[in-house]
């Protein structure tokens, strides 16, 4: 769910970009509006990444790796 949320954001993102430079020359200050809305968006699209790559860490989380004490561990300690 979160891979179409990241899509879905940035490509309001990039709309949103691409119509600020024609509301600032026609408009003016009302260029804002969507530039705001282009930040918003973009920090949302960042948002749900970071939350898909946390969700998948809990799905999959990595293999140990030993620490500076034991040093590295071998796969086939694990299944002991």
């Amino acid at each position: 769910m979160y891979k179409i949320l990241r899509v879905i954001f940035c490509l309001l993102a990039v709309a949103c970009a691409a119509v600020t430079i024609f509301i600032f020359i026609y408009f003016g200050m009302w260029g804002f509006v969507p530039l705001g809305l282009g930040v918003i968006f973009a920090l949302l699209m960042f948002a749900s990444k970071n939350r898909q790559e946390s969700d998948e860490l809990k799905k999959n989380p990595p293999p140990p790796t030993g620490d500076f004490i034991t040093g590295r561990v071998n796969k086939d300690e694990d299944n002991k």
